[in-house]
């Protein structure tokens, strides 16, 4: 496939293409008519006589206010009323003036239907004029019968050959007097041209060209894309901003895809959580059956055990084993005379199984936990060989 199209078309209705490469490089062409292939690229010339350069001055800074005001800027210009033509900017130009390109809305669909007719859809849609040079002096094209003179970014004269000299003494004023003429052509035309006397001040350069559509090829590759489009506004192609609405459609779909995973991580992480509270559940009710075997139903396990645990530590009272544990706690521990065997409770009485070196020891360890308001007695003593073995019974204050 080539890289690029340039279709030039005539103002008699005929046209002529020729195939390019990426580097500009002609791969086929000229030829007449239409091209029968695709390309990575079509650009489309049109005839200069049908579109009307302007220069205006910049009445606004944002282009999409440009677009809609301009039109109406220089409306007093045209020949025919604004909502009958297109108006195209064009890039670039100083920060006080705009170029506009003015063609009529008929014109414009005309080709559009004869390129549709061909099965062509253009990227690209120029006057033929705005690739002439002007920059170092004005450039004159010779093409058979026909001429087009540009002068100025937004001065460009088109009509018959025979036109050409009463052009060059229009523009003689407006144009730097030191700047030449170059005039381009086929050899008969530029042999013509010398023929008929056409004269300029600062001399003629020409320029022998193979053909207008190989030399528009060459300004066009010589340079970026076009700076002035006509396919803009309501003629702007939908393969133009294909690419940026596919990123576009990329960054929905990511975006989608983000929020997806972030709804399925947080219904993952929920789920996890539920397990876990499931799992952690089972084990504290196997708990409470465990500690407590008489619990028949378990609606709260964490309550129930709690509520059991303040019930044994005697919340409410000095009776419970937590509460009288702790009030001799203190004295089991301040000496190293008694050792602590076993602990038991029940119905509000704690019994202590203790081992000490006599019975006196005991006595005087249950004369100690009855100064701190609690009833003690020892109801058996054991002699063995390491000592005595007693059970100390202590209950609550008013036992």
């Amino acid at each position: 496939m080539s890289h690029r199209h340039l279709i030039r078309l005539l103002p008699d209705g005929r046209a002529q293409w020729l195939a390019q490469d990426r580097s500009g490089r002609v791969l086929s062409g000229p030829a007449e008519g239409f091209p029968a292939t695709q390309a990575v690229q079509t650009v489309v010339l049109v005839p200069p006589a049908d579109v009307l350069l302007l220069q205006t001055a910049r009445i606004a800074r944002q282009r999409s206010q440009l677009e809609q005001a301009i039109p109406y800027a220089i409306e007093d210009q045209l020949a025919m009323p604004v909502e009958h033509c297109h108006v195209a900017l064009a890039e670039g130009g100083d920060a006080d003036s705009v170029t506009a390109a003015v063609v009529a809305r008929e014109r414009i669909d005309a080709w559009l239907a004869t390129l549709s007719a061909h099965n062509i859809t253009p990227d690209h849609l120029l006057p033929e004029s705005w690739l002439l040079p002007h920059e170092n002096g004005p450039g004159l094209l010779l093409d058979g019968s026909a001429a087009s003179l540009r002068h100025a970014r937004a001065g460009v004269l088109a009509g018959d050959v025979g036109e050409a000299g009463d052009w060059l003494a229009i523009i003689e004023e407006s144009v730097a007097p030191d700047a030449p003429l170059t005039l381009l052509g086929q050899g008969d035309a530029l042999a013509a041209a010398s023929a008929s006397g056409l004269v300029w001040a600062a001399g003629i350069q020409s320029q022998a060209i193979a053909s207008p559509l190989e030399y528009f090829a060459s300004r066009l590759s010589a340079g970026s894309a076009p700076t002035l489009d006509l396919l803009s506004g309501a003629y702007a192609p939908r393969q133009r901003d294909a690419g940026a609405r596919r990123l576009w459609r990329w960054a929905a779909i990511l975006a989608l895809a983000a929020v997806a995973l972030g709804i399925g991580a947080m219904a993952l992480e929920r789920w996890q959580l539920e397990r876990r509270h499931t799992v952690q559940r089972v084990q504290m009710e196997a708990l409470l059956r465990e500690s407590l075997p008489e619990v028949q139903r378990i609606v709260d396990p964490r309550a129930q055990m709690a509520g059991e645990l303040a019930r044994l530590a005697g919340h409410g009272g000095p009776q419970g084993a937590l509460s009288m544990l702790a009030q001799i706690a203190p004295v089991l521990s301040g000496s190293g005379r008694y050792t602590l065997d076993a602990v038991e409770y029940r119905n509000g009485v704690l019994d202590l199984t203790l081992r000490s070196s006599d019975v006196a020891t005991l006595d005087e360890l249950r004369e100690r936990i009855v100064t701190l308001g609690l009833g003690a007695e020892l109801v058996s003593m054991v002699p063995g060989s390491g000592g005595v073995e007693g059970k100390l019974r202590v209950r609550g204050a008013g036992a």
